[in-house]
């Protein structure tokens, strides 16, 4: 019996993340692009994410505001987009690049702000969710490049174990990074590199800047477009914790 009132409520819910919608997504047109100044002008303490809003990682959105759509390419080269995925179900959108010390897990099982950041936590996330939600993991500027190169979020030198690569100046050398990255990510999750100048676009970061601004930064969006949930630094049971109420959402209490 309890088995059939799992299946039931699971149909539910599937039905419900099936049915059509219409994201009242923030057009692709008003991404910001060129935060910083990034990569004609270097960060710097005086031109960095905490020099500009107090605090690092900065989410530009909050819960209950409005996504803004976008279209970035794979490795492979296919062009996704946000609405086209929230057609089908809810997304969640995660950062996490090769030189960020939270992304290869060196918090996890510390119980601080790191705990359940890294890949592996998304690994498993990936795996619980991936029938019932879309996955896209970003890669945007590395927080930790080699020296002299400094860092997005104080605009100091911070090396660490992974900072043996400089700063991607280029869409090209951005995506060489994602690829190792990739190594490391879910197959059934999305990967995305935010865009330089040499990109088909031309644009400079504008996922990044409009929905980004940290190294590990998490959102989950609802189909409608709304921003469910935010995280400055991911953390795979909150995330999961949103995901469950999110999904939870669409089936009638009563049944």
């Amino acid at each position: 019996m309890l088995v059939t009132a799992r299946r039931r409520r699971r149909a539910l819910v599937l039905a419900a993340l099936l049915a059509p919608a219409a994201p009242a997504l923030r057009p692709e047109s008003s991404l910001a692009t060129e935060c910083y100044g990034f990569p004609a002008v270097s960060f710097s303490e005086q031109n960095c994410v905490k020099a500009a809003y107090g605090k690092s990682p900065h989410v530009p959105l909050a819960a209950g505001e409005t996504a803004t759509d976008f279209t970035l390419e794979t490795l492979n080269g296919v062009r996704i987009k946000l609405s086209e995925l929230l057609d089908e179900a809810p997304v969640v959108l995660v950062w996490g690049m090769w030189t960020c010390p939270a992304f290869q897990g060196l918090g996890d099982g510390g119980g601080g702000q790191f705990d359940e950041c890294g890949y592996l936590h998304e690994y498993a996330l990936v795996e619980r969710y991936a029938d019932r939600v879309h996955f896209i993991h970003l890669v945007g500027p590395e927080p930790h490049p080699a020296t002299p190169f400094v860092n997005f979020d104080s605009g100091k030198q911070l090396p660490n174990y992974w900072s043996t690569v400089d700063q991607p100046w280029s869409w090209a050398s951005r995506k060489a990074l994602a690829a190792k990255v990739a190594s490391y990510t879910h197959p059934a999750a999305v990967l995305l590199v935010d865009e330089l100048a040499d990109a088909p676009g031309g644009r400079v970061q504008p996922v990044w800047c409009t929905l980004g601004q940290g190294a590990r930064t998490a959102l989950l969006i609802g189909r409608d477009g709304s921003v469910v949930h935010t995280q400055d630094w991911f953390h795979a049971t909150a995330m999961g914790d949103a995901l469950d109420a999110h999904l939870a959402s669409f089936v009638d209490s009563d049944g």
